[in-house]
């Protein structure tokens, strides 16, 4: 690590998902046919090898086996599959978050490639695929290599073999026969949080499922029962000029902003981390333009801007100084408004959010309204229906998309911020890399730097204990007063 020159702080601690609480464990009844429902297949009881299970029919076209009236959102998802060794025709796993019959995740097996002589075949060997936006001809195209990986230790691929996936926030892991370590590592593609649960089974294939135990968990009851984003009991409004903008306060103490992330993101984001911070704190939930309840407005968006709103909204509380956490977008907000209101800014938490310099070069945004439906359609009906003005959605993307693509904050905003400064990121960010982590870290007078291993983007969904401890200390300080 000798290249973070001036590394303050850097946390290498993994906590395990058990750490979690409010956990359900069910072991569903594979052959009782009440609590299944198929589509495009049919299925027969068997008892192989001991196991007791269910065979699913070999046709063409996906198929699976959905079960009724169960939500699983995070958790363990543990079985027993059995699929078989014939070229293309053996695609076996489990669907889950789906929406409908064609909006799910999955995590499938092709037991084919376990110990196929071609090498190349063998590392596609486990698959995650987002249905319908990332099938895996496009993911293998556009991410070689990072959707799909070779299975350890290796599977007989006509014998039965044991499968645990664990699904935090939008971190996903799967391993096999009681491996140590993950064969497949991803992030989540899509915003989706929960859904249904399926067997699933893939073109001309068919398998066996026995042992099927679900673990649902939870960080705890308040995201349950508090609808953070959209809650009568504390939700206000403010007027920023050309818009109206919608926030909510949880807890007392010394004031903390939070800036949520854009187009996925919402106040709903930091559930687990409102309730931790309103135990000391004043917690003020801004909803950005464009995003929930708040209004659009008819100024193009700025980082300038966002930072304006949010010291509008202190202002609107008369409240002169204040800590601000923000997350992606609302990070880069946090940014600007360290630089633009040194005074009113006492320290900063900036997570998921790097140097973002003035490159025609890298991948340019194109959010709009028809994509983001088909990838994540019950998840972006659901924040629809929070738009004052749903019409607006894709004049507000395009703006979205044209802050994203030429907007500035690097060294001439870093400069300028006085407040200390923790910058946070997963080391497999794919929005903001690690290197532009490093350098926006190294270019703010004495930041600190908080990196959390194997987690993308979400820190706080993929490790949110890990996030937490990180955090706390900083947060937690004692502000002094002026």
């Amino acid at each position: 690590m000798k290249i973070y020159k001036k590394l303050i702080q850097l946390l290498v601690a993994v906590l395990p998902l058990c750490i979690h609480t409010n956990a359900q464990t069910i072991s569903p009844d594979l052959q009782d046919r009440d609590k299944w429902r198929l589509v495009n297949r049919i299925a027969q009881p068997v008892t192989e090898e001991g196991k007791k299970g269910i065979r699913v029919s070999e046709t063409p076209n996906d198929g699976a086996m959905i079960l009724k009236d169960f939500e699983f959102g995070e958790g363990i998802i543990e079985l027993d599959i059995r699929g078989k060794n014939v070229l293309q025709q053996s695609f076996v796993g489990v669907a889950f978050h789906g929406q409908d019959s064609s909006t799910y995740d999955a995590i499938y097996f092709r037991p084919f490639n376990f110990v196929n002589t071609d090498t190349a075949r063998r590392s596609r060997a486990v698959q995650y695929i987002s249905m319908p936006g990332f099938p895996w001809e496009k993911l293998r195209q556009d991410h070689p290599g990072k959707y799909e990986n070779k299975v350890h230790p290796v599977p007989n691929p006509d014998a039965w073999f044991h499968v645990k996936i664990t699904v935090t926030g939008k971190q996903i892991k799967v391993f096999v026969d009681n491996a140590g370590k993950p064969c497949l590592e991803v992030e989540k593609l899509t915003g989706t949080t929960k859904g249904d649960f399926a067997l699933w089974v893939g073109n001309n294939s068919g398998a066996a499922f026995a042992n099927l135990r679900i673990t649902r968990r939870s960080t705890g009851t308040s995201a349950a029962t508090i609808p953070y984003g959209n809650n009568p009991e504390t939700g206000k409004y403010f007027n920023a000029g050309d818009a109206r903008l919608y926030y909510e306060v949880y807890g007392n103490g010394d004031p903390i902003l939070m800036l949520h992330g854009g187009v996925y993101g919402y106040i709903s984001e930091f559930e687990h981390l409102i309730p931790k911070l309103a135990e000391n704190h004043r917690v003020i939930c801004l909803a950005t333009r464009g995003h929930g309840k708040s209004e659009i407005g008819r100024q193009p968006y700025t980082y300038k801007q966002r930072a304006e709103d949010a010291y509008s909204l202190l202002k609107h509380l008369n409240i002169s100084k204040a800590s601000v956490i923000g997350f992606s977008d609302g990070a880069y907000s946090g940014y600007k408004m360290a630089a633009l209101y040194p005074e009113t800014v006492i320290k900063l938490v900036a997570m998921g959010a790097g140097d973002k310099k003035n490159n025609a070069s890298t991948e340019r945004f194109n959010y709009n309204e028809t994509d983001l439906l088909k990838t994540a359609g019950n998840y972006f009906a659901g924040l629809r229906k929070l738009m004052p003005e749903p019409q607006r959605w894709n004049e507000t993307l395009a703006m979205l998309n044209n802050l994203y693509n030429n907007d500035v904050i690097s060294n001439e905003t870093f400069e300028k911020i006085k407040c200390p400064v923790l910058v946070m990121a997963g080391d497999k960010d794919n929005y903001s890399n690690i290197d532009k982590v490093v350098s926006s870290y190294k270019q703010i007078p004495g930041a600190m730097l908080s990196i959390i291993p194997g987690c993308g983007h979400v820190i706080f969904y993929c490790n949110f204990p890990a996030v937490w401890e990180a955090m706390k200390g900083f947060v937690n300080n004692e502000i002094k007063k002026g």
